[in-house]
């Protein structure tokens, strides 16, 4: 079963590549024959990459119900005297489950694009496609050059504690009769629904920010905010649902001190569900009156960008002393701070780029009007969202000064 979960994270690592590839050759090409081509070969790459992961939720799930306990991830977070809801709940507990979810649903959103978003199809899936490729790369746990890449959910557990005496016996599962289990803060039936509901947020943010490059890629400035305005919306409405879960889960089980005791792992959520209810606010605003798209751009690249953000500090351990539920450093920080650097630094570049060109409106809006409220409810908006996320961000600040050999005292307030 190992070896069938590393082989089709693979095969979804080169689906998915290959679908991003073909999907800009498409777009790129004049003769509309060769054009069509490319998009056939990108959207079988992505059925390849869409069988594969939902490959892999299968044998996860069938190692953690079966107790096969000689795998790492299914004896680090599963036991036998676990109710089947928690059985469920194993699957995301860890790093590895957990990024393995955010790219299923990922996954799910490119077949609904593939077939809904028409002429958009092969900006926003070679977009939506790369997104992939990184985070099927946390989930490869392969060696490039002596470097460790991602973390596989497939690993043995003889080759995750080689150390350890138990395995120098041929037969030693017979010491290993049963499993860590579920941290018991966990075993709730919050846990069940609310990770699925947070990680469909998440993925949701990649859509509206695929439009938005693929306008600016194409120089359709005005055009991609019609076919995003939706999935913003929903994107606003299911993370915002996952907070509200999470926030009440910590007020009922966790005992944090109520409903919201700025964690930073809880701020981390917070802040681009903020700038993404903003966006919505702004783009209201250019549907209706033509005003304020330079500011949706902004405010939708920001929202995918801090979700990423949010990812890098929950996942690289960087927040380990400050927050009761970061995950701990699998050595993945490098990892995430490419996948957050490449797609800030990409999407920066392509704005500034086309900057100038952005048609911006002349139109004066009175501080009577409808459109100058919801303006100001989206700045106020923002506004909250940069108040957070500084002290939220003071444990990178402290890491970064630790990094040029000086030290600093600051701590979240």
């Amino acid at each position: 079963m190992g070896q069938t979960g590393h082989f089709l994270v693979l095969l979804a690592l080169v689906g998915a590549a290959w679908s991003a590839v073909c999907y800009w050759l498409s777009v790129r090409e004049k003769d509309l024959t060769s054009s069509l081509e490319w998009r056939r070969l990108a959207r079988w790459g992505f059925l390849t990459h869409a069988a594969s992961i939902a490959g892999m939720v299968l044998v996860l799930f069938f190692m953690i119900f079966g107790h096969h306990f000689e795998y790492q991830y299914v004896w680090q977070h599963s036991s036998r005297d676990l109710p089947m809801k928690y059985i469920l709940s194993c699957f995301w507990e860890g790093q590895e489950g957990s990024f393995l979810l955010w790219s299923f649903w990922v996954m799910v959103l490119g077949l609904v694009l593939m077939r809904r978003s028409g002429e958009w199809e092969g900006r926003t899936m070679s977009i939506l496609s790369l997104q992939q490729v990184f985070l099927l790369s946390f989930l490869t746990g392969v060696y490039v050059f002596g470097k460790k890449i991602g973390s596989s959910p497939f690993l043995l557990l003889e080759d995750a504690l080689t150390q350890d005496p138990v395995f120098l016996f041929s037969d030693y599962m017979q010491f290993i009769q049963d499993g860590t289990g579920l941290n018991a803060l966990l075993q709730n039936y919050w846990m069940v629904i609310h990770p699925p509901t947070l990680f469909l947020g998440f993925a949701l943010t990649i859509v509206p920010f695929a439009f938005c490059m693929a306008g600016l890629w194409e120089k359709k400035y005005t055009e991609w905010v019609k076919p995003a305005l939706p999935w913003t919306l929903l994107g606003g409405a299911i993370l915002g649902l996952g907070i509200l879960m999470g926030g009440y889960w910590a007020y009922e089980t966790l005992n944090f001190g109520g409903y919201w005791n700025w964690d930073p792992v809880e701020n981390a959520v917070y802040v681009p569900w903020l700038v993404l209810i903003a966006a919505i606010h702004t783009m209201i605003v250019y549907k209706n009156n033509q005003t304020a798209l330079k500011t949706s751009i902004i405010l939708v690249v920001s929202a995918f960008i801090l979700i990423l953000y949010s990812t890098f500090l929950t996942r690289s351990g960087i927040l380990g002393d400050s927050s009761v539920h970061s995950f701990t450093d699998l050595g993945l920080s490098g990892q995430l701070l490419v996948y957050l650097l490449f797609f800030t630094v990409a999407a920066v570049a392509l704005a500034v780029a086309r900057w100038k060109e952005i048609p911006s409106s002349e139109k004066e809006v009175s501080t009577y009007s409808r459109e100058f409220w919801i303006f100001l409810g989206a700045t106020t908006l923002c506004l909250m969202g940069f108040q957070v996320i500084i002290p939220t961000s003071i444990p990178v600040y402290n890491s970064i000064v630790g990094l040029f050999g000086g030290s600093s005292n600051l701590a979240p307030p």
